[in-house]
């Protein structure tokens, strides 16, 4: 009998610990899930973007959109939104340079030009009323200017949202379905003070 009860209490202690340990596990697994981000090869975050992304025309630079990847989206992510803004722009207004949704969430990157090709994501309205990427085109000497690149993963099917939608038509549309964002900020001037 006291054989008995003594495996018995060693039983229990054993089963207490490995249901502890499960849960920490558990526990630790969810802590370390990686974080949703997003990245460029041709800026690092709060870095200078290359003169090549300026807007062309009156700025410098050939309009050409830079190399974009994310990692790590959410669980249950069906399509992603890609954004760049200049919040400085128009005297603090902000300037919408690109507006893409109904992105494969199979997709995880843009390279390097890519965003002309509006085959590859549903366009919205930019700062000129067109769609598709308008690169930075600050004023000469003003002050540097962030351009902020927002990647927002969503529950929604690629075809859901009409194609030309501005900034504020889409974030009403998202509401509900964004499932998480990540982001990189790029400066961009023309001072030549």
């Amino acid at each position: 009998m006291l054989t008995f009860i003594i495996f018995r209490r060693s039983f229990v202690k054993r089963s207490i610990s490995w249901f502890i340990c499960g849960g920490l596990l558990a526990i630790s697994s969810v802590a370390a899930a990686a974080p949703f981000q997003l990245t460029s090869d041709n800026f690092k975050n709060g870095g200078n973007a290359p003169l090549n992304m300026g807007g062309g025309g009156q700025c410098p630079g050939s309009n050409i959109s830079p190399q974009l990847s994310w990692h790590n989206a959410p669980a249950g992510t069906k399509s992603f939104v890609l954004m760049i803004e200049d919040p400085q722009g128009a005297n603090g207004l902000g300037v919408m340079h690109f507006i893409g949704y109904g992105i494969e969430a199979s997709r995880h990157q843009f390279a390097s030009g890519e965003l002309a090709d509006s085959a590859l994501y549903t366009a919205g309205i930019n700062l000129k009323g067109v769609l598709g990427y308008s690169g930075p085109c600050p004023p000469k000497n003003a002050d540097i200017h962030n351009y902020n690149f927002t990647v927002v993963a969503t529950n929604l099917d690629v075809h859901a949202l009409p194609k030309g939608l501005d900034k504020n038509s889409l974030v009403a549309k998202l509401k509900g379905h964004a499932l998480g964002s990540a982001g990189i900020v790029a400066q961009y001037n023309l001072n030549t003070k």
